[in-house]
């Protein structure tokens, strides 16, 4: 008997004790697809919190409806509709506004025993990923949204998202058709070839010097058009106001040397720091994770978000 024969022998036997009500079994059955229904849920929804309360709503209508599957369809795709509809139905209880989407740890994607990404769709892995694909793809009606992340992030064919969505191919197509036209102006032309050793030394130096506080050794490591981005505010644009930024002894933002430490990770396929900042009582708390943009040997931009709890998200996963 092969590997996908014992599988299939293992899941069936999971399914059937599951249905019996064996919590335990259900538990073995689920966790393999746990992480990639979790990936899942962040891109329809930009946000890893709100993504693992999703996925644990996800779980809880599975076991509820367990007694219905008829396995006509694989535990995957089952649990990836149940899934689905939850987010949509999140996507129906939010305000109608832009959502600001939230980094999600590279050390998440890792190891992972189910797939989130299709090779051969149109946004591979690293752009499934980006923050500008995720943020363009939040403007679109949670429908829209669904189509555009299974056919072109997880490479299923038209048919199977129809019945993911009960719908027919051709309102499958039509729909993507239209979320490929919003956002293909932002993203079409986004691609990042990774430089892994050339942002390891840059991200080496930047936490370097951001410890000496040495502004003006931080500014040289600047583009000089560079941006950082503190979502929702505004972004601060050039390389010298982002120094008086973050460096100025007067300003509230002051996070150097002393005040804080920043951890190396990394987030949506970039270099990133999650930083500590020191209170009054002197200890280090969780600030701020923050991602680089980077250009060469040059940081383009950050996207700062100054979020304790983001910050724990990383620490999960012993960036």
């Amino acid at each position: 008997m092969d590997l996908r024969q014992t599988h299939t022998t293992d899941e069936r036997a999971l399914i059937a004790a599951a249905q019996a009500g064996d919590e335990r079994a259900f538990r073995r059955l689920v966790e393999p697809y746990r992480r990639a229904l979790e990936v899942h849920c962040y891109r329809m929804l930009g946000s890893p919190h709100d993504a693992e309360d999703v996925v644990q709503e996800t779980l809880l209508r599975a076991w509820r409806s367990l007694e219905r599957f008829e396995r006509r369809s694989s535990v995957q795709t089952w649990l990836y509709r149940i899934a689905t509809n939850a987010c949509l139905d999140e996507v129906e209880r939010r305000p109608r506004r832009l959502e600001t989407v939230e980094p999600y740890p590279d050390a998440r994607l890792e190891d992972l025993a189910s797939p989130v990404a299709d090779p051969a769709a149109r946004y591979a892995l690293h752009e499934g990923m980006e923050l500008a694909f995720l943020t363009a793809i939040q403007q679109l009606p949670g429908r829209q949204r669904a189509v555009l992340v299974l056919r072109d992030v997880l490479g299923w064919s038209a048919r199977e998202v129809a019945d993911l969505l009960l719908s027919t191919v051709a309102a499958t197509n039509s729909a993507l058709q239209r979320a490929r036209a919003t956002i293909d102006p932002d993203v079409s032309a986004h691609a990042v070839a990774p430089r892994a050793t050339a942002e390891r030394e840059l991200l080496r130096r930047y936490v370097d010097v951001w410890e000496r506080a040495d502004m003006e050794a931080f500014i040289e490591l600047l583009r000089e058009d560079a941006a950082l981005r503190m979502p929702p505010g505004r972004a601060i644009v050039g390389a010298p106001a982002i120094g008086r930024f973050w460096f100025s002894p007067r300003g509230t933002s002051s996070c150097a040397a002393a005040q804080s430490r920043l951890v190396p990770t990394r987030a949506n396929g970039r270099p990133a720091v999650a930083i500590y900042k020191r209170g009054d009582d002197g200890r280090l708390g969780r600030f701020a994770v923050m991602l680089l943009d980077v250009d060469g040997d040059k940081i383009a931009g950050f996207d700062a978000y100054l979020d304790p709890e983001l910050v724990r998200l990383f620490e999960d996963d012993g960036s």
